[in-house]
């Protein structure tokens, strides 16, 4: 017996315990007077062992096991659907305390309820990541998260509002063929520039055409441009290096 309990990772007072109360009484006894256990009796041991790890209590558990209408095979779907549910459930938590971390991350201090309000998705927290594993430990990234310690929800939708004004204009051109170098597409990109430096981090020029490189590779944290519209990355990518060369001159 004691090998028994060894195997299935459970005491022998366990097993006596179980035999006591009837759940599981082993099939037989050798001459010694030691419970022997059969390949049926371990079958049920395991059947037990699932449901205590479901918190089933052993009366329930026994009843179950007593149930002539449950074959084995509808304890082991039983227990499948549960676990598989467990799980999910687990998932669901994980993906929660992930999001509530890289929220963090970013330095937001707004309750998961004015993130979703602010943002509409959890597309931001799910990518700070991906941001974190590029910028972090940066000047850059360290005055991004200060800076968003200190943003109220008001603040946030300001902030978003004067993105959306900037993009939008950015995607009006492009859908009205303006070149990317035209002069007032890198004035476009002259503000988008001059916003991150006065929101987020100090953005020169230099700055601005290595972030312009992340949203051409959708790297960056937030709106993906090319969601928007295809070529939206291309477009505004090509904007603030033409801009940046034309401040270089």
């Amino acid at each position: 017996m004691g090998v028994v309990a060894e195997l299935a990772g459970v005491s022998v007072r366990t097993l006596h315990h179980y035999d006591e109360i009837g759940l599981l009484e082993p099939t037989g006894r050798n001459a010694a007077g030691y419970r022997i256990y059969s390949a049926d009796d371990l079958r049920v041991l395991r059947r037990i062992l699932f449901y205590r790890e479901l918190d089933f209590d052993l009366d329930t558990i026994g009843a179950i096991l007593a149930d002539p209408a449950r074959t084995d095979v509808d304890r082991l779907n039983e227990q499948r659907r549960l676990l598989t549910a467990r799980m999910e459930r687990h998932r669901a938590m994980l993906a929660s305390i992930d999001r509530e971390l890289n929220a963090r991350s970013l330095g937001l201090t707004l309750t998961p309820k004015e993130r979703l309000e602010v943002f509409g998705s959890t597309r931001l927290e799910d990518g700070a990541a991906r941001a974190e594993q590029r910028w972090g430990g940066s000047d850059l990234w360290r005055q991004r998260q200060e800076r968003a310690s200190r943003y109220s929800a008001d603040d946030w939708h300001e902030i978003r509002g004067e993105q959306s004004a900037i993009h939008q204009r950015l995607l009006d051109a492009m859908r009205a063929g303006v070149p990317a170098t035209n002069p007032a597409v890198m004035d476009l990109a002259e503000e988008h520039r001059r916003h991150l430096h006065r929101r987020f981090h100090d953005c020169d020029h230099d700055t601005h055409r290595a972030l312009a490189a992340s949203y051409l590779a959708n790297e960056r944290v937030g709106l993906n441009f090319d969601d928007v519209a295809p070529g939206l990355s291309r477009y505004v990518h090509d904007a603030i290096v033409a801009n940046a060369d034309r401040a270089a001159r």
